[in-house]
């Protein structure tokens, strides 16, 4: 689970789509030697030039037409700058792109490319068809549906590659059975993990009921006056009497019980506060983005404990609400984790 921890005294308040990559062309060979270390040696003045200018012209990872590279080589004739591409391709320099109904090209930094090299030639297009999933992972046995390999082959290079830490498997909440792999150096799309809410592909009900009532505790915080604040209403609340009243006075005692801001106050929390305050003091190490934050608040709404104003812009804590804790055998350690500050 996700830790949640007392924020520090002081402190304030889970795409892209991926192009269609196809399947790198196995080397010839697997690498040995000198020769998959020195791979730009191995081709012509002209493929280096082209290699060069792909890397350096534009980040990293830039996807060139064919067109861009004749502006980018100064080669107008499609042949010769076919045979450059393929030179370049031909060492794993350069990997070829389908995006739509075009051919696109795309460069490889030179230590990938060696470390393709070095790959045997079935455990070179496994790890193609890994490479092209991306950030959503491929199952084990699309993989052997793609490539045509027998199972042991492929569970042996899986094995290979994972040893070599080229690549990693994952869960899927969608696919909790299935055996998915991704590259070692890429990190999940939430639709694999399901975001900041599942740990080890389960949802963690305790993670989030924890930061529901920190994030009920800190909206109730800044909707609640203290003795100190000014301008300060009484927040009336009625009990029975039996004092006699006059004409114009309702058969209500107004009892000034707790103090709140008055109409016009404009100091409470956004959103974007709310998520500062999650973010920046230290109560989780999980990165939440705003729309998490938004999904929490909701829930709170939908329990009655919180309510939006200024149309929707900040929100309040609604009287008489409580956090889920309060009455629970947790609820000291939350006292004590908001026992400091403005939470005193």
């Amino acid at each position: 689970m996700p830790s949640v921890k007392a924020p520090k005294a002081g402190s304030s308040a889970r795409a892209a789509s991926q192009p269609y990559t196809m399947p790198l062309s196995p080397p010839a060979s697997s690498a040995s030697s000198s020769g998959s270390m020195h791979l730009l040696e191995n081709l012509s003045q002209l493929a280096q030039t082209m290699y060069n200018k792909m890397m350096n012209s534009m980040p990293e990872g830039h996807i060139y037409t064919q067109t861009a590279l004749t502006e980018l080589v100064g080669i107008s004739d499609p042949l010769r700058l076919m045979r450059l591409i393929q030179e370049n391709m031909n060492m794993g320099l350069v990997k070829m792109l389908q995006q739509g109904d075009e051919l696109c090209y795309q460069a490889i930094k030179k230590e990938d490319a060696e470390k393709i090299q070095a790959m045997t030639k079935d455990e070179a297009m496994v790890y193609s068809y890994i490479e092209s999933s991306g950030t959503e992972g491929i199952w084990t046995k699309t993989i052997k549906a793609k490539t045509n390999l027998h199972q042991s082959v492929v569970q042996r290079c899986l094995k290979s590659l994972e040893s070599k830490r080229y690549i990693k498997n994952i869960k899927s909440v969608k696919y909790p059975t299935r055996k998915i792999y991704m590259l070692a150096s890429l990190q999940p799309s939430i639709d694999v993990t399901g975001g900041p809410w599942f740990t080890d592909s389960e949802l963690d009900t305790e993670f989030i009921s924890s930061l529901l009532s920190i994030i009920f505790r800190y909206v109730m915080s800044e909707s609640i006056p203290t003795e100190d604040d000014k301008p300060l209403v009484p927040a009336p609340t009625s009990k029975k009497t039996n004092r006699k009243f006059t004409k114009n006075e309702k058969k209500e005692e107004i009892v000034y019980d707790q103090l709140s801001y008055p109409a016009n106050y404009s100091g409470y929390p956004s959103q974007t506060q709310i998520h500062e305050f999650v973010q920046t003091s230290g109560i989780t190490t999980v990165e939440l983005a705003q729309s998490d934050i938004k999904a929490l608040l909701d829930v709170l709404i939908y329990d009655g404990k919180i309510e939006t104003i200024d149309h929707g812009m900040t929100y309040r804590a609604i009287l008489g609400a409580t956090a889920d804790d309060e009455t629970s055998a947790e609820a000291s350690e939350y006292d004590s984790i908001w026992s400091y500050g403005p939470f005193l």
